[in-house]
C-alpha cells in the first residue's frame, strides 16, 4: 500500500514537473517571438507640407474720426456728427449697415504739461469702425469717401478671403499634404531598400486660418492726396498651408 501511494505521489510529480517545463517553453517563445516582432517593426515618419495659394475676395476697412474739444460733451456731439456724415458716404458707395462695426470708442483728456504742471486743455474723442468690403474694386472707393466726409484716422486695410472658401481651399491643400509625405516616404524607401505597408497614424498638424494681408492705410492715402489721385489698392494673393506627420511601418526587401 505504501508502495502504490509513493509511485502516485512521483508519478503526479513527474507530470507537474513537465507541465511547468512546457508551460515555461511556451512563455519563453512566446515572448522570444513577440520581442522578434516588435524588434522587426520599423517605422517611418514623414511630414507633408502643401500651399494653395488663394485670391482675396474679401476687404476689412479700419478707419476712425478723431475729435477735439475743451468740452467732453460738445467734442463727442462733433464726433458723432462727423461719423453720421461718413456712414451716410459709406451708404452711397454700397455698403450696407451689417457691414459696418464699431471697434472702439474712446475719450481721452488731454493735457499741456508745462514743467511739473498739467493742465487740462479739453478731450479727443476717438471712433473706429471696421467696414467689410465684398467688391474690391470698391475699396479705394471707400477709402477716400470716407476721408472726404469725416475720417482722419486710417488705421489698417486687411485682404483675406472668407472662411468657407478658407475650409475649401485647406482641404484642397491637406490632400496635397497627405500625397507630399506619401511621395517622400517612396523616395526614401526606394533609396533604403525598404517595403512600406499602410501608414499605422497620421496626424494633422492644427490649421491655421490664411493670414490677412495687411496695408498701412495712412501711407496709401497720403500718396493718393500728393499726387491728386484716386488711392489706388491691389489685393495680392493669400497662402493656404496644410501638414500632416504620417508613420509607416517598414520591412526589408527579400
Amino acid at each position: 500500500m505504501p508502495y502504490k501511494i509513493n509511485h502516485i505521489l512521483k508519478s503526479r510529480l513527474v507530470f507537474s514537473a513537465t507541465l511547468l517545463s512546457l508551460l515555461f517553453l511556451i512563455a519563453t517563445a512566446h515572448h522570444s517571438s513577440a520581442e522578434e516582432i516588435r524588434q522587426t517593426q520599423k517605422a517611418l515618419a514623414v511630414r507633408g507640407h502643401a500651399v494653395i495659394t488663394a485670391v482675396p475676395t474679401i476687404a476689412y476697412v479700419r478707419i476712425g474720426v478723431v475729435t477735439f474739444n475743451k468740452d467732453a460733451v460738445k467734442s463727442q456731439s462733433e464726433n458723432a456728427e462727423k461719423m453720421g456724415m461718413v456712414y451716410k458716404a459709406l451708404a452711397r458707395t454700397g455698403i450696407a449697415k451689417d457691414k459696418i462695426k464699431t471697434v472702439s470708442y474712446s475719450i481721452y483728456p488731454k493735457y499741456d504739461y508745462k514743467g511739473n504742471t498739467a493742465l487740462l486743455t479739453g478731450y479727443n474723442v476717438t471712433n473706429v469702425i471696421s467696414v467689410t468690403v465684398t467688391d474690391l474694386a470698391k475699396v479705394g472707393q471707400v477709402l477716400d469717401t470716407a476721408v472726404e466726409y469725416g475720417v482722419n484716422e486710417a488705421n489698417s486695410l486687411n485682404f483675406g478671403i472668407t472662411e468657407s472658401e478658407n475650409e475649401k481651399i485647406y482641404l484642397q491643400a491637406l490632400a496635397k499634404a497627405v500625397a507630399d509625405a506619401k511621395s517622400k516616404a517612396d523616395t526614401i524607401a526606394d533609396a533604403a531598400g525598404i517595403r512600406l505597408d499602410a501608414p499605422g497614424e497620421i496626424t494633422e498638424e492644427p490649421p491655421a486660418q490664411a493670414g490677412p494681408l495687411r496695408y498701412a492705410v495712412s501711407d496709401m492715402m497720403n500718396m493718393a492726396k500728393a499726387e491728386r489721385t484716386p488711392t489706388a489698392v491691389l489685393g495680392g494673393e493669400i497662402n493656404v498651408e496644410a501638414n500632416v506627420t504620417v508613420i509607416y511601418s517598414y520591412s526589408l526587401r527579400r
